[in-house]
């Protein structure tokens, strides 16, 4: 049984964990969100003639989020190794947190017009931003709470 001194370490650790991981699977859960809604997201936010255009249109905008994640990871990964890593994971999911906030505030189309997908694509981008350093951050950050012994596999 390990001394009652390490005790607190572990629980503080282990909840350390906890918040990181959790974090990290709600910044999945938007992008999945966002994927299987689509063609809700198609038909309020980009009408069109066509189906088939306004789910390619939603497509572009999911996609574009994938595009800001290299300039994330660059940008606020600097920001991250500068600030630390506890705090720049909290100002990345606070500007994920943002996006999805924003997305799904927007009115529809047929409320505000073009706003509404520029709001979107807004949304979208800031998630993307945000989800760039995400991965990398809570990776360094995982493998600097291991125990020298546990590090790696």
């Amino acid at each position: 049984m390990p001394p009652s001194s390490s005790l607190p370490a572990e629980r503080s650790k282990a909840a350390a964990i906890f918040r990181v991981t959790a974090g990290n699977f709600l910044e999945q859960f938007d992008f999945f969100l966002f994927g299987f809604y689509a063609t809700q997201i198609a038909h309020v936010f980009f009408p069109a003639q066509s189906e088939f255009a306004s789910l390619m249109m939603t497509f572009a905008v999911f996609g574009a989020g994938f595009l800001m994640r290299p300039l994330g990871a660059i940008v606020l990964g600097a920001y991250i190794d500068e600030v630390g890593r506890r705090k720049g994971l909290i100002v990345t999911l606070s500007i994920m947190a943002s996006g999805t906030i924003l997305i799904a505030f927007v009115p529809g189309y047929a409320t505000i017009g073009l706003l509404a997908p520029g709001l979107v694509l807004i949304g979208r981008l800031l998630q993307g931003f945000s989800a760039g350093a995400e991965l990398g951050g809570v990776s360094v950050y995982l493998a600097e709470l291991a125990t020298p012994g546990r590090k790696g596999f």
